[in-house]
């Protein structure tokens, strides 16, 4: 439904308006406010959306950027209307593409047009040469050419330039001078024979512009047709295409795609040409049924490894003019998830310059529909008076970011300059954990004592729970203060419950990292991590000496039962910017960790009583395996992998990967690291002596094989229950009678 803004809308139709706004508000109310977004705003905004209005074109003008200025673009955007006063309006900014973290390179790859446009952006382009015998499979065909043909070096390579490359070609050439026409396609076939297996023929490649396929018309052994495959885009305009039988020539818009020889004559009456979903398609009939090892005389066939490494290039580069928002939605199975999209705005977007003291804001807005449709735009506002002429800024930091030191470590993310001060910071971050280590303090751990305990009292009991603790020798009470005993996740004070005092250590994941980094500095238990809101320099400069290293990034939990999942990065700039959308922690994920593409975590679950006594869970080890690829010489690497939910292994696996001895060193090691941590956190108890606690540690393998500390939370009691006879044990644990269900460490 569009509204007219060029007369006075009726009764009718007013009443109708107002009555959509009404839903947009409700529906908005809660992101607009936490955008900033002045509330007489608001009705402009759905205005234009109503009317997909994207009306900035008519306030600014595009011009040449100048000296000093920053932003994503070769050119700035300056007012050429008089005035634009603060909090007067607000424009929408549309994105030219929307895709995922782990999505970025298979959409370079996948959707026609995106990599070319990208280069353009990112000013990275294909390594390949123009006039010159760049390509690496050409150098390997001289000396094959210098011998087939009985020429020098420096012929064999004039001849493969000449022929674009093509081999058979060059050889031919060399020969053509002494045999007749029909000589010369004898000796063609011949060599086609000798130096091409099935594997050297392929029926389908791709050069910079297109794609070929060759086939058979009628199912046959007979190569008759060929069709060229030509990435246009949706929005392709007017298609024209010249074929005679051996030219080719095809345009877009007017502007030209295809221009060059065929290889070999084709039935020019015969040619068709389709465009489906951005791609026009060019099908050929070849007058004579052969083998074609190229489509165009002058193509340049892109080697698979080296197009593969050109995209990951274009894929890195890009994170530094990605944009990110968050959002719940539910997934296949209905289930409220966290999901992350990023987005390339538009060029108004992309022209905007940074500014400390800017005079527009600019951030991302999802458009909910009476549809159910999320319309993603970014909406831009002016903060302050703008007068005709001046550059249109806008604070390339997020609002929170106000630290000078942390504001430079996040800029140099989107705009690069000299790295020492990263370096330097990181110096001074490992400088202070050293002496943090050296000063640790850990407390003592006790021995148990002998306790009446008799009642339990545990929420959303299970039944088979039930059944266990009543096995046990337990009642169990109805009421948490009829307890001796009580599991619940609420924390209850003068109570024996499940909430110990260093609980409070673990109630986010950036608290969790940065209580370790302040009792516990830099062990060799604990794997590096960073806190990406406090430590960006610090983490750019660790990123920066540890290049091999892949970084594992963690959000906090946004909600009871829904996490944020992990993302597996080798790229620091990417790593920065998931700042923008909840994630608070970078943690190393060093090349030992990861054992034949799989991340294996060891699973500890550890009980820590009132009296400070600390046991380790007797019961079957699990080992969580998560699926990556971080093999650098592998083309399916990603540089950007979003963790799927971890499968659980049986430890044999994990064993018979390191070695049954190493894997027995390697627990009992988890057995020391285990004490150790519960030390040292046991420095920051201020509990009343009467809680206990319940834990899960994941351990990986470091370096050397020893166990290297993942992660460590509470367990919720829901968790405690899906253990087997667990709370029993607890209970009888916590009452100074553990049985060998628990074992005992010191």
């Amino acid at each position: 439904m569009a509204i007219s803004s060029n007369s006075a809308p009726s009764a009718d139709a007013a009443s109708t308006f107002m009555l959509m706004y009404g839903r947009f508000e409700a529906a908005h109310q809660q992101q607009l406010e936490s955008l900033g977004l002045p509330k007489p705003l608001w009705k402009v905004l759905f205005k234009k959306l109503l009317e997909e209005k994207l009306d900035i074109g008519e306030w600014v003008i595009f011009g040449e950027k100048c000296d000093g200025m920053q932003n994503l673009s070769q050119h700035q955007l300056c007012l050429q209307k008089d005035e634009l006063a603060a909090e007067s309006d607000v424009f929408l900014v549309d994105h030219i593409w929307t895709t995922t973290a782990s999505s970025v390179q298979q959409d370079l790859e996948r959707i026609p047009g995106l990599l070319e446009r990208m280069e353009q952006l990112t000013g990275i382009y294909p390594p390949l040469g123009s006039g010159e015998l760049d390509d690496p499979l050409q150098d390997i065909n001289v000396p094959v050419v210098m011998s087939q043909a009985n020429v020098s070096e420096d012929q064999a390579r004039e001849l493969l330039r000449k022929h674009g490359g093509d081999i058979v070609e060059a050889i031919a050439a060399a020969s053509e001078s002494d045999q007749s026409k029909s000589d010369t396609l004898s000796v063609q076939n011949q060599i086609m024979q000798q130096l091409q297996t099935e594997d050297d023929k392929p029926l389908q490649w791709k050069t910079c512009a297109y794609e070929v396929e060759q086939y058979s018309l009628d199912g046959s052994d007979q190569l008759d047709g060929i069709d060229i495959r030509v990435p246009v885009g949706l929005s392709a305009g007017d298609v024209t295409c010249q074929v005679t039988s051996k030219h080719l020539k095809a345009a877009v818009g007017g502007k030209t795609v295809v221009d060059g020889d065929l290889h070999a004559p084709v039935e020019a009456d015969e040619a068709t040409w389709t465009v489906e979903k951005g791609v026009l398609t060019i099908s050929l009939v070849k007058h004579t049924a052969e083998y074609w090892p190229k489509a165009l005389l002058n193509e340049q066939r892109l080697d698979p490894a080296l197009h593969k490494k050109h995209v990951q290039r274009v894929a890195r580069d890009l994170w530094r003019y990605l944009q990110g928002y968050g959002y719940m939605a539910r997934n296949s199975r209905q289930e409220l998830s966290r999901s992350t999209s990023w987005y390339v705005p538009d060029g108004v977007g992309l022209a905007l310059c940074h500014s400390e003291t800017p005079n527009m804001r600019c951030l991302p807005f999802l458009f909910i529909n009476d549809s159910g449709q999320l319309l993603p735009f970014n909406i831009m506002w002016p903060i302050k008076t703008i007068s005709r002429g001046q550059v249109l800024t806008r604070d390339y930091c997020p609002a929170w970011l106000t630290d000078p030191p942390q504001r430079q470590g996040y800029l140099h993310s989107i705009f690069p300059d000299t790295t020492q001060f990263a370096l330097d910071a990181h110096a001074q971050l490992l400088s202070s954990w050293a002496e943090v280590a050296q000063n640790a303090v850990r407390a003592t751990l006790s021995s148990p004592s002998a306790s009446s305990v008799g009642r339990l009292f545990v929420r959303s009991i299970d039944p088979q729970v039930q059944t266990a603790a009543a096995d046990a020798g337990f009642e169990l009470a109805a009421r948490p203060e009829d307890a001796d005993i009580v599991f619940d996740d609420e924390p209850r004070t003068n109570m024996c419950t499940n909430h110990h005092g260093i609980n409070a250590a673990f109630f986010s994941t950036e608290n969790a990292a940065m209580v370790l980094q302040r009792i516990a500095g830099a062990q060799p238990w604990l794997s590096p991590a960073f806190l990406l809101k406090r430590q960006i320099r610090e983490f750019i400069g660790a990123a920066l000496m540890h290049n091999h290293s892949w970084w594992l990034l963690k959000g906090d939990q946004v909600a009871q039962g829904i996490d944020m999942p992990t993302v597996l990065t080798d790229n620091w700039v990417t790593a920065v910017r998931h700042v923008d959308v909840g994630y608070v922690v970078a943690q190393q994920c060093a090349p030992s960790m990861v054992i034949n593409d799989q991340l294996c975590l060891l699973e500890r679950l550890v009980l820590l009583t009132p009296d400070n006594c600390v046991y380790l869970w007797n019961g079957p080890l699990s080992v969580f395996q998560y699926a990556v690829s971080t093999s650098k010489d592998k083309h399916s690497e990603q540089p950007c992998q979003i963790l799927q939910p971890a499968s659980v292994v049986s430890t044999d696996m994990l064993a018979q990967q390191l070695g049954s001895n190493v894997f027995a060193r390697f627990v009992d090691g988890s057995e020391k690291v285990v004490a150790d941590v519960m030390r040292l956190l046991l420095g920051l108890d201020t509990s009343d002596g009467k809680a206990f606690g319940v834990f899960r540690l994941l351990f990986a393998v470091g370096e050397n094989n020893s166990p290297v500390l993942y992660e460590a939370h509470p367990m919720q009691v829901a968790e405690q229950q899906a253990v087997a006879n667990f709370i029993p044990a607890i209970a009888a644990a916590v009452a100074g009678k553990a049985d060998k269900s628990f074992i005992s460490i010191k």
